[in-house]
């Protein structure tokens, strides 16, 4: 359960700083959103085990 909880918490702030890059560059279109989740999904999945191995 914890590597679970690991990958979300590092999928909500990889949302949240592609969140606010969406916002500031002004990209609002769903398919810009809809990149972003994906981006941020994939980073949380090979980052977070990467970062737990040290």
């Amino acid at each position: 359960m914890e590597p679970l909880i690991m990958v979300l918490f590092g999928f909500l702030v990889c949302f949240c700083i592609g969140s606010v890059l969406n916002i500031l560059l002004k990209t609002t279109q769903k398919r810009d959103w809809l990149i972003t989740f994906f981006i941020s999904l994939a980073l949380a999945i090979i980052v977070v085990p990467i970062l737990n191995s040290y």
